[in-house]
């Protein structure tokens, strides 16, 4: 696949249901929360449009997502003690 046909590719409305989830970091992790999640949800629609089997893209789906929650909270936690100190 090249990098045009790459940007031509339109998602269906279900692969931006399914990929979105994680964008809930955006509602209470701020601005760390959003690179988190914007980056989860570029990585869910490449899952969606590859060669897995339907089960898997569901579990590399969620994984992605609840990574993106471990690195929102990791992020959070060491500003935060940053900041403390």
């Amino acid at each position: 696949m090249t990098t045009e046909t790459i940007r031509s590719t339109k998602y269906p409305a279900e692969a931006h249901a399914y990929a979105a989830w994680p964008l809930i970091l955006i509602i209470i992790g701020g601005a760390i929360g959003l690179v988190y999640a914007v980056i989860a949800y570029l990585i869910n629609l490449k899952i969606y449009t590859s060669d897995l089997s339907r089960m898997n893209k569901i579990l590399a789906n969620l994984l992605c997502g609840m990574a993106a929650c471990s690195g929102w909270w990791f992020s959070a936690q060491w500003v935060q003690s940053y900041l403390v100190h």
